[in-house]
């Protein structure tokens, strides 16, 4: 869209109307989904929320839902009007996405203008889980990025084409436990791998690596201090986790050449 810049006070919204009555809402945060009819303190902002990656309308025997890209503050049944609710409207199956304002006097743009970009994935089913819905989110707000990577860049160049069995990147055997983070470890010992459980499941974990001859793996904590050691296989781990949590590993080995 394009917007002329101004500078009295205003608000922009796009509205999705889902044709649902009364329908039981969650959206999800860095660790978990919330229901704001039952999660929320007394006294907490029901004006606005800010979500993660999706919020989605279930009523009926049908989910609604929706993953706005670029704008992740909305409201449910009516627009922001300053009057700090202590009940969700009853008509909250309407999601305003609540992408700019320039209400604040402080620390906040006096106008905004010019050209805007703002991208939403809408889907439906009979059931949508928070697991499935979070997935979607990921993928979608953070997809795959490639990069050309030529001969003279490599270290080694194996034949083409790759074995798809042999040459996959990582596999993780439980769908609602993403890999968020592969990093080189701060301390120069191996690569950290970062995991969040994403449904609120307790399982055990297994992960494969074909590209890698798997030495050890450990436990750690958020500061990649080692904490106990992990079952492994010759390109795999496995691990436990915990509903909502987020799993820290240290894995070092050597790249496998075929």
């Amino acid at each position: 869209m394009q917007k002329e810049k101004v500078y009295s006070k205003e608000a922009v919204y796009f509205a999705f109307p889902f044709a649902t009555e009364d329908p039981q809402v969650h959206y999800d945060q860095q660790n978990g989904f919330i229901d704001p009819m039952r999660d929320l303190l007394p006294g907490a902002d029901r004006e606005w929320f800010s979500l993660q990656h999706w919020a989605s309308f279930q009523s009926g025997g049908i989910t609604a839902a929706i993953i706005p890209e670029d704008a992740e503050l909305f409201t449910l049944g009516d627009i922001v009007r300053g009057k700090w609710p202590m009940e969700l409207d009853p008509h909250r199956g309407t999601m305003f996405s609540y992408v700019m304002n320039n209400y604040w006097w402080t620390n906040y743009v006096a106008g905004q203008g010019g050209d805007f970009t703002f991208r939403y994935v809408v889907t439906s089913a009979k059931s949508l889980s928070p697991g499935e819905l979070s997935r979607l989110g990921w993928e979608e707000m953070t997809p795959l990025e490639t990069n050309e990577i030529i001969e003279n860049d490599k270290e080694i160049s194996p034949p083409r084409p790759l074995n798809k069995a042999r040459e996959s990147f990582l596999q993780v055997d439980q769908s609602n436990v993403i890999l968020v983070n592969w990093k080189a470890a701060e301390d120069g010992h191996g690569t950290i791998l970062r995991f969040l459980e994403v449904a609120g499941n307790s399982n055990q974990v297994e992960v494969q690596i074909p590209i890698l001859q798997v030495q050890s793996a450990w436990l750690c904590n958020a500061m990649e201090e080692n904490q106990h050691s992990l079952e492994t296989t010759a390109h795999g781990l496995a691990f436990a986790v915990k509903p909502f949590q987020i799993v820290t590993v240290r894995v070092e080995g050597a790249p496998v050449v075929y």
